[in-house]
């Protein structure tokens, strides 16, 4: 039995089964394989209703498009007019963003979706979307999974520097919330 088995055990004997899943990417779902594949795997093996909760983009493969029990919800991109702005601008536009974001994602996980019995979230981003899923979850009383790609702290690290301030609160955001995650899927052992 797998640990994403045993958690819906877990929450299905708690609250009993609603026959649903959410799968969220905040990024282009055509470029997220790994979340495609969850979807699938959720529509077609566990017999679920799959909410895909992601921004357009590319085109994601047929096989999700064409599922009947997959429901692909795409939200607005961020303004590309706000890309183009000087750069003293930017810590504003750091701070804007996660901000607009997170209440773009709490209207789809808490209002526009069914209640689901598990969200499934790609990680990085961890700003804004391990804390809206997170308090979806909860206010939903639903299982709370993230895949973590990566580790979102280092790649921030990677344009802004190791002693930025974002980069720490970051870290600090990503740690707290994976910590209340009811389970985890890693890409490699080393996470």
């Amino acid at each position: 039995m797998s640990e994403f088995d045993v958690i819906m055990n877990d929450y299905e004997g708690q609250n009993g089964k609603r026959g649903r899943a959410c799968v969220v990417v905040l990024g282009d779902l055509g470029r997220s394989p790994r979340m495609q594949y969850h979807a699938l795997s959720l529509a077609r093996q566990a017999s679920l209703e799959v909410d895909i909760i992601a921004y357009g983009g590319s085109e994601p493969h047929i096989a999700v498009l064409s599922h009947p029990s997959i429901h692909i919800h795409t939200m607005t991109q961020w303004p590309k007019i706000f890309q183009g702005l000087p750069r003293i601008f930017r810590p504003i536009m750091l701070l804007l963003k996660p901000i607009i974001q997170f209440f773009m994602l709490l209207w789809f996980l808490c209002l526009k979706i069914p209640s689901p019995d598990v969200f499934i979230v790609q990680n990085p981003p961890s700003i804004p979307t391990l804390v809206a899923v997170r308090w979806a979850s909860s206010l939903r009383n639903s299982a709370f999974i993230i895949d973590w790609h990566n580790f979102g702290y280092t790649l921030l690290s990677l344009s802004l520097g190791r002693n930025s301030r974002f980069v720490s609160v970051y870290r600090w955001i990503e740690n707290h919330y994976g910590k209340m995650a009811d389970g985890s899927l890693c890409v490699t052992k080393a996470m």
